[in-house]
């Protein structure tokens, strides 16, 4: 009931699938900071009832929450969902959420979500379809339009700082413990000039294939499509695994298009040595991978982009290495590791006035360092997370990085109490970045804060603060965000 409960508390909209019991590098996407209203701390992990069932069970199956931000925000949600049942799942959530942008009231984003889901699961099956789809409308105020610096609340926003977007996903799961694994995505968009752009991913995964003493063997295969771009892509991993010794060896060979045919050859390579002791694991690894970059991501990146007639590149990832040591102890875990990356195709966000176009980098070179941290002893009590990295870019000459930092630190902590009371306080810091070819974005930092309150079983009231320094944050060329915001809400579940 703990477990669940804690889950609960996640975004409605959102439906988490059990985490892996590894350490993930932070994700270098430009992104607030989630400020979710959830507990922060780990689950406790539960073997699943089916083979990797990918969903959780609700204790209520009616949720509704509501809350009211600062310039009269808000953000609702109504979720239902099937209870306590491990055979089967099914349920739809709705959620509308709009936030500012800036310190002018009439700068903000939109967005309204339908999702829905159906599943059934057995011991040796289990089978999924999902469905989300969203309308996002931006008002976007930009202090380039005013000289950078100056704040008019009153001018009118030009047409050129509207936008809105309609985005679409179908997602197939099938799994079984004889033939393996495989899934069905496709997905839409349509920009504002009502150009869509419509792909459509397959994948698939086959069992464990048991070699006696070599260790077990997996293949994955994926093609993807939209347009006149493709990509095949195939691997072969062989696990092997001793009481010293966790080995991971394989070949991915990838063959696309974008503007030209692409080829990609490289390694799946882990090595990680248990022979020291449970604190102090070093290992190596290095993968490669060609990664289609498509509008639909790049947009969440930076909505205020535009279509383009050429296609967007195909990423070539030739390596990416990390070397390091990670362990765990009674409640914690880490991963420090240096690492070093190449690529060609990378997405670059190139400035033209109100707007942005996309890049593909010649190359890109990256050499830094990551560190992960969890404390998570038990489900109440303390926790904290700290995640961070720095990273060197060597990009051609000539080249700008526009609007990514050299690091990058996250750092949360909250405590439960007895089920009845979660504080949590966040930081979020990202470098100097730079906005053009003149102007420099500088140091963020950003602290937050939230509290949950239940009276009921069924009612909950929560606050939470975002920006409590209400500095400025520039994180593309000539758009401020994120002010000081307080939002109050309250939370109700029924059944």
């Amino acid at each position: 009931m703990v477990e669940n409960e804690r889950i609960e508390v996640l975004e409605l909209v959102e439906r988490p699938f059990p985490p892996l019991p590894e350490l993930a590098a932070p994700a270098w996407r430009l992104e607030s900071p989630s400020w979710q209203e959830a507990p922060l701390s780990r689950p406790i992990l539960v073997p699943p009832h089916a083979p990797t069932r990918p969903t959780w069970t609700k204790l209520a199956p009616l949720h509704f929450r509501y809350s009211l931000g600062r310039f009269f925000t808000q953000q609702v949600q109504v979720s239902w969902g099937h209870t306590r049942d491990l055979a089967r799942d099914g349920g739809l959530a709705f959620q509308h959420h709009s936030t500012p942008l800036g310190h002018v009231t009439a700068a903000r984003w939109g967005t309204t979500t339908l999702q829905g889901w159906w599943g059934r699961y057995s011991a040796r099956q289990a089978f999924e379809v999902r469905y989300r789809g969203s309308y996002e409308k931006f008002f976007f105020y930009a202090p380039l339009a005013e000289g950078w610096l100056a704040l008019e609340e009153g001018r009118r926003i030009p047409d050129t700082l509207r936008g809105h977007f309609w985005r679409q996903e179908l997602t197939v799961n099938a799994r079984d413990t004889s033939w393996g694994w495989l899934r069905l995505t496709t997905r839409r968009l349509d920009f504002r000039q009502g150009i869509p752009e419509w792909q459509v991913r397959l994948s698939a995964e086959s069992p464990y294939l048991e070699l006696s003493s070599l260790g077990r063997l997996r293949c994955t295969a994926e093609a993807f499509s939209e347009g006149q771009r493709f990509l095949l892509k195939t691997g072969a991993l062989l696990y092997q695994e001793t009481k010293t010794w966790q080995l991971r060896l394989g070949l991915l060979l990838g063959l696309g298009r974008d503007s030209r045919l692409r080829f990609l050859g490289g390694p799946q390579l882990l090595a990680l040595y248990r022979g020291f002791s449970p604190l102090f694991r070093p290992y190596f690894q290095a993968e490669a991978d060609l990664i289609p970059l498509t509008y639909f991501g790049a947009t969440e990146l930076n909505p205020y982009v535009r279509r383009q007639a050429e296609p967007l590149p195909l990423l070539r990832q030739w390596t990416q290495a990390e070397i390091g040591s990670q362990g765990q102890g009674t409640g914690w875990d880490y991963r420090l590791a240096a690492e070093y990356r190449f690529q060609q195709g990378a997405l670059v966000f190139l400035p033209n006035t109100y707007y942005f176009t996309l890049r593909g980098l010649p190359y890109l070179h990256s050499v830094g360092g990551i560190l992960a941290f969890q404390y998570i002893p038990l489900p109440m009590g303390p926790h904290a997370e700290l995640r961070a990295a720095y990273r060197h870019w060597l990009l051609p000459r000539g080249w700008t990085y526009y609007s990514i930092p050299n690091w990058e630190i996250t750092a949360r902590m909250g405590y439960n109490w007895v089920e009845k009371f979660y504080f949590a306080l966040r930081m979020y810091a990202i470098g100097a970045r730079p906005l053009s070819d003149t102007l420099a974005a500088p140091p963020f930092v950003d602290i937050s804060w939230e509290a949950h309150l239940r009276f009921l079983p069924m009612l909950s009231f929560f606050v939470e603060m975002n920006n409590l320094l209400n500095r400025r944050f520039y994180r593309w060329y000539g758009y401020r965000e994120r002010p000081l915001d307080i939002r109050l809400g309250i939370w109700l579940k029924i059944g």
